[in-house]
C-alpha cells in the first residue's frame, strides 16, 4: 500500500495544463477591421486599428505560420506611422505584439527582445497598464523548468502593483492565479496557498463567475500541503461551479483528475476511481494524448487497489494502440505499468519481456534526473527482488540513488535506501542493510516532522489570512464611517459658511446696486438729450450707408455670378477641345499621333478640372490640391486602364493654392504620371507610382512624383533631353519658380521644392491658403 500511495503522489506532480497567460481584452473580427481600417486617415487611430488586427491575427484560433508573417508586417506598418507621429505608445505597443508574434512564432529570442523595448517605452512614458501586459508577455516566453519558473515569476510579479495601480482588478487576481500555480510547481506551496486565497479573494469582490480554476488550484495546493479535507472541499467546488457554469473544457477533465487524486489519499477508491473515468472520457474526446496518459496511470492504480484486472489490461491496451505515448518518458511510465500489472499476475516471462524493454528505454533519456526514471527504475528493481535477479537489482539501486540525490527529494532519496536495504537483505550483506535502513528510517523521520512542520504552517497561513480579512474588513467599516461623519460634518461647515457668504455678499451687492442705479440715472439725464440729437443724424447716415452696402452686395453677387460663368464656360469649351481631340483620335491610325491626341486630351482635362473646381466652389480665386491632384491621377490611371497593373500611393497636404500656382502643378503632375505610365511599367507590368504634397519650414512645399518601374534608359541625360513632356516640365517649373530636380534609383522620382506665396503689389496682403 505504501509503494502504491508513493507512485500515486509522484503521478500526482504531473501537471494536465499549466495556465500560462493572463487573459487580454478578446481579439476583433478581422474582417470587421478590414473595414475600418479602409476608412481611416493615416494618424494615431490607423496606427491602433493596424496593432488591433495584427493582434486578431495571432489570437486567431488555429493560425497558419502565414497568419503570424501577416501580424508580423502590420506590426511593421503601425510601428512606422506611430514613429512618424511620435506615437510613444503605438510605438510601445508595436514592440509588445509583435514580441507576441515572434513568441507564437517559436523564436523566444527575439521575442524577449521585443518585449524588452516595450517595456523600456512603456517605462519611460508613463504607460501602467501597458507596461504591466508587456511585463506578463515577457513572462509568458520563459517556461516551467526551475530556472524559467523563477524568471517568469519575477516579471508575473512586476506587473502586480501595476495591476492595482490602474485599478484592473481582475487582470490582477488572474496573475495572482498563475502565480499560485506556478508556485505549486516549484513546491513553494505556503507562498501559492496565500496567492491563491488572495485571488479568491478578489474574483469574489468583482462577482467573477468562473472560479472553478482557482478553486482547482486551492485544492491541489491544499493536497500538497496534506490538508486532504480542504482539498476536498475546494476540488468539490471546482466541480460544482464548472457544471453551473457549463464548462465542457478540458479544464474539466483536470478537476475531475485532481478530484481523484484527493479520494485517493482519503482511500475512497471507488469514488477516485469514478472522477478518473470521467477525466479520462474528457481527455480521449478532446483526443489529448499527454493528459489520457496521465489520468490512465491513476486509473490504473485505482484499479488494481479494487481487483480489477480486466479492466486494468483493457486500458493498457487503450493507452498503447489508441493513445501511445510520444516521449520517452511517457513510454517508461506505461511499460512500468504494464510490468507491474504482469508481475502482479504471476506472469512473470512477459514481465520480464516488460521489464527488459524498460531497461532499454532507460538508455535513451537524455537525463536520468527525473521523476519518470526513479517512478521506472523502482518498478524493475521490485521486478528483480521478486524473480532473484540481485545483480541487475544491485545495478539499478546504484542508479536510483544518484538519480535521488540529484532531484534533492527527501521521500525520493529515503525510498532508494529501502530498496538498498530489501536488496542487500536479499544478498546476505545485513550489515550494509542496517545501515540502508538506518538512514530511511532517519529521513522518514524527518519527512514526517515537515509533514506536522506543513500542518502547523497551513494552519498559521489560514489562521493569519483570516485574521488579515478580519482586520481588513474592520478597518474598511471604521474607515467608511469616519469617511460619513467627516462628509457629514464638512456639509454643515461648509452650509454654515455659504450662508454668512452669501448674506454678506447679498449687502454688498445690494449697496453696489442702490450706489450704481443713482449713478445711472444721473448720466442718463446728461446723455439723453445729446443722443436724442445725434439719432437724427445718425439715422440719416444709417439710411444712405445701407443703400450704399445694399448697391455692393449686388455688385458683387454678379461679379461673382459672371466669375462662375466664365469658369464654366471656358470648363466647357475646353471639354469642346477634348470632344473633338477625342473624335480626331478615331480617325488616326499612327501610334505617335494617337499618343499625342491622348496626351493633349490629358493636358486638356487638367486645365478643365481647374475651371471645374472654381465654378463649384465658393472659393474663386484657389483650389484645393488634396481633392484636385487625386482627381488627376485617377483620370490618368483611367485614361491609360492601368488600374489593375499600377497602383496609386497618394499623400497630399490638405492645403489650397492659387489658380496661378495650381495649374502648373496639376500639368507637371499630368506630365510625370503619363511618362510613368507609359514608360516605366512595359508590358503590363505592375507597379506603383505615388504623389506626395508636404509643407516644409517658412511658406514652402514639396511635390514628390515617384514610381517604382524600369527606370530611364541607359545613358539617358535629363538635363539634355528636348521630349515635350520635359520641357513642359521645366518650362512650368520655372514658371512657377520652383527647383526641380530628376533622379532614378529602383524607378523615376521627381522633386520639386516652391513658395506658392504670391504677393499683391497692390494690397500688400498674399494669396495662399494652408488649412
Amino acid at each position: 500500500m505504501k509503494q502504491a500511495l508513493f507512485l500515486l503522489i509522484l503521478c500526482g506532480f504531473f501537471r494536465l495544463s499549466v495556465q500560462p497567460v493572463v487573459a487580454e481584452p478578446k481579439a476583433h473580427s478581422i474582417d470587421s477591421l478590414k473595414v475600418l481600417l479602409k476608412q481611416s486617415k493615416p494618424d494615431t487611430s490607423r496606427a491602433n486599428l493596424l496593432l488591433e488586427l495584427a493582434r486578431s491575427y495571432i489570437m486567431k484560433p488555429g493560425e497558419l505560420p502565414s497568419d503570424l508573417d501577416t501580424a508580423l508586417m502590420l506590426v511593421e506598418q503601425a510601428y512606422r506611422i506611430s514613429r512618424s507621429l511620435h506615437y510613444a505608445q503605438g510605438q510601445g505597443k508595436a514592440y509588445l505584439i509583435g514580441g507576441q508574434g515572434y513568441r507564437e512564432k517559436g523564436e523566444t529570442q527575439m521575442a524577449r527582445k521585443f518585449d524588452r523595448i516595450a517595456i523600456s517605452y512603456f517605462y519611460k512614458h508613463h504607460y501602467a497598464a501597458d507596461l504591466a501586459a508587456a511585463y506578463l508577455e515577457l513572462g509568458n516566453t520563459y517556461g516551467t523548468s526551475i530556472e524559467d519558473l523563477n524568471e517568469r515569476i519575477t516579471y508575473y510579479e512586476a506587473a502586480l502593483p501595476l495591476f492595482a495601480q490602474t485599478k484592473q482588478r481582475e487582470r490582477m487576481a488572474t496573475t495572482l492565479k498563475v502565480l499560485g500555480d506556478l508556485n505549486s510547481i516549484k513546491q513553494n506551496y505556503i507562498e501559492a496557498l496565500q496567492q491563491l486565497k488572495r485571488a479568491l479573494i478578489i474574483y469574489e469582490e468583482i462577482n467573477y463567475p468562473d472560479l472553478q480554476g482557482v478553486y482547482d488550484l486551492l485544492g491541489d495546493v491544499s493536497n500538497h500541503l496534506g490538508d486532504f479535507q480542504n482539498g476536498l472541499k475546494y476540488g468539490l467546488l471546482a466541480l460544482k461551479t464548472a457544471v453551473m457554469r457549463k464548462d465542457t473544457s478540458l479544464q474539466l477533465c483536470t478537476i475531475y483528475n485532481r478530484l481523484g487524486i484527493t479520494y485517493y489519499k482519503l482511500r475512497d477508491y471507488n469514488l477516485a476511481r469514478n472522477s478518473y473515468e470521467k477525466a479520462l472520457s474528457i481527455a480521449r474526446r478532446y483526443k489529448d494524448t499527454l493528459s489520457v496518459n496521465y489520468v490512465g496511470v491513476n486509473l490504473l492504480e485505482a484499479y488494481k487497489l479494487l481487483g480489477n484486472s480486466r479492466s486494468s489490461i483493457l486500458l493498457l491496451k487503450l493507452l498503447s494502440t489508441d493513445f501511445p505515448p510520444k516521449g520517452i518518458e511517457e513510454k517508461i511510465r506505461l511499460t512500468s505499468y504494464y510490468l507491474h500489472y504482469y508481475q502482479q499476475t504471476r506472469n512473470y516471462p512477459q514481465a520480464q519481456l516488460y521489464c527488459n524493454q524498460l531497461v532499454d528505454q532507460f538508455s535513451q533519456l537524455p537525463s536520468k534526473v527525473n521523476n519518470s526514471f526513479l517512478i521506472g527504475c523502482k518498478y524493475a528493481i521490485r521486478f528483480y527482488l521478486a524473480t532473484g535477479q540481485l545483480k541487475r537489482a544491485q545495478q539499478l539501486i546504484n542508479e536510483y540513488q544518484i538519480s535521488a540525490k540529484q532531484t534533492k527529494l527527501k521521500d525520493q532519496i529515503a525510498y532508494g535506501h529501502l530498496l538498498a536495504f530489501q536488496v542487500d537483505s536479499a544478498q546476505g550483506n545485513f550489515r550494509s542493510a542496517i545501515d540502508h535502513y538506518k538512514v530511511y528510517k532517519s529521513l522518514q523521520d524527518t519527512l514526517l516532522n515537515e509533514s506536522k512542520n506543513k500542518e502547523i504552517a497551513n494552519l498559521q497561513v489560514a489562521f493569519e489570512t483570516e485574521k488579515k480579512d478580519q482586520e481588513i474588513k474592520l478597518k474598511e467599516k471604521n474607515i467608511q464611517l469616519l469617511q460619513n461623519r467627516n462628509s457629514s460634518q464638512q456639509a454643515s461647515l461648509e452650509q454654515k459658511e455659504l450662508q454668512q457668504k452669501s448674506m454678506i455678499g447679498g449687502a454688498i451687492m445690494l449697496m453696489l446696486l442702490l450706489g450704481l442705479t443713482y449713478n445711472r440715472y444721473r448720466i442718463k439725464q446728461r446723455s439723453n438729450q445729446r443722443l436724442e440729437a445725434k439719432q437724427q443724424l445718425i439715422d440719416q447716415k444709417n439710411q444712405t450707408l445701407q443703400q450704399v452696402l445694399s448697391e455692393k452686395e449686388q455688385l458683387l453677387e454678379e461679379r461673382e455670378w459672371m466669375l462662375k460663368e466664365i469658369h464654366h464656360r471656358v470648363k466647357n469649351n475646353l471639354q469642346v477641345i477634348s470632344s473633338m481631340l477625342n473624335a480626331q483620335f478615331n480617325f488616326l491610325q499612327d501610334p505617335s499621333a494617337l499618343a499625342a491626341i491622348r496626351e493633349s486630351q490629358n493636358r486638356v482635362q487638367v486645365m478643365a478640372l481647374i475651371h471645374q473646381k472654381l465654378y463649384q466652389s465658393d472659393n474663386l480665386a484657389q483650389i484645393g490640391m488634396q481633392e484636385y491632384i487625386h482627381e488627376i491621377v485617377d483620370y490618368l490611371i483611367e485614361s491609360f486602364d492601368r488600374f489593375d497593373s499600377v497602383r496609386a500611393q497618394l499623400s497630399i497636404a490638405d492645403v489650397h493654392f492659387d489658380v496661378s500656382v495650381a495649374t502648373p502643378l496639376g500639368l507637371i503632375i499630368n506630365e510625370a504620371v503619363t511618362n510613368s505610365l507609359k514608360y516605366a511599367f512595359p508590358h503590363n507590368r505592375r507597379g506603383e507610382v505615388s504623389v506626395a504634397l508636404r509643407a516644409l519650414e517658412g511658406q514652402t512645399y514639396q511635390l514628390t512624383i515617384t514610381d517604382d518601374g524600369i527606370g530611364m534608359p541607359a545613358g539617358f541625360d535629363v538635363t539634355r533631353s528636348k521630349t515635350l513632356g520635359l520641357t513642359m516640365i521645366r518650362g512650368l517649373s520655372k514658371q512657377i519658380k520652383a527647383k526641380l530636380d530628376i533622379t532614378q534609383c529602383n524607378g523615376v522620382e521627381i522633386s520639386l521644392q516652391f513658395s506658392p506665396v504670391k504677393k499683391l503689389h497692390e494690397t500688400g496682403l498674399y494669396t495662399s491658403k494652408h488649412e
